[in-house]
């Protein structure tokens, strides 16, 4: 995936330069943050691929800032920076989607460790969205080879003794084709009743 660009929220120079170090070793770009309400602002017209900010901040909390976000459908990975003594923030946060937390005296590999959590997310959703893309295409092709070839039956809406049983070959062969599609999960089981239900009606 495409570099990781991370907001850092501390009011710890040593701390914001600290994690900047290692993440400038991953190849992630940085902008940091003293305050949680600057970040605030700046997310409105900048695009972070994570935020990673310590609990105890002046003014809101880092929990308090997570809660800020989400009310106003920021939902970027968040991890939060916690001691000991308030795991059970941290544990809080998770519960209303952190991505992660991580505990101070923290070590260069927790920082990695997160950094690389966040870059697979970030490929699996690439590959859902690709993925996603393709069922769409297939059922928009598949829909109109099959809208296709029910025009090719071209039914009469009266049928003669003499042409029913060609006709209606026809149209059980399309049906059965149906069948087929339903079973190997290329149409729904909704899907299938609508189509088979145009063949039947053009019999009637």
């Amino acid at each position: 995936m495409a570099n990781v660009t991370a907001a850092l929220v501390d009011d710890d120079d040593e701390v914001l330069d600290l994690i900047e170090q290692i993440l400038f070793e991953e190849g992630a770009g940085t902008r940091r943050f003293h305050h949680a309400e600057e970040l605030l602002e700046a997310v409105e017209h900048n695009s972070f691929d994570i935020i990673i900010s310590d609990l105890m901040l002046p003014g809101l909390t880092g929990l308090e800032l997570l809660e800020s976000l989400h009310r106003k459908g920021i939902t970027i990975p968040f991890v939060l920076i916690t001691g000991y003594a308030s795991l059970d923030s941290a544990i809080e946060a998770v519960n209303k989607g952190a991505f992660s937390y991580i505990k101070k005296p923290f070590n260069i590999e927790e920082i990695r460790f997160v950094i690389n959590r966040l870059r697979q997310r970030q490929d699996v959703l690439m590959e859902i969205a690709m993925l996603k893309q393709q069922v769409v295409m297939l059922q928009s092709r598949l829909s109109k080879e099959m809208s296709d070839d029910f025009q090719n039956i071209a039914l009469p809406s009266v049928l003669t003794p003499r042409q029913a049983p060609n006709d209606l070959s026809k149209a059980f062969s399309a049906i059965e084709y149906l069948g087929r599609l339903k079973s190997d999960g290329l149409i729904t089981e909704q899907e299938f009743g609508e189509y088979k239900g145009r063949i039947l009606k053009r019999i009637a």
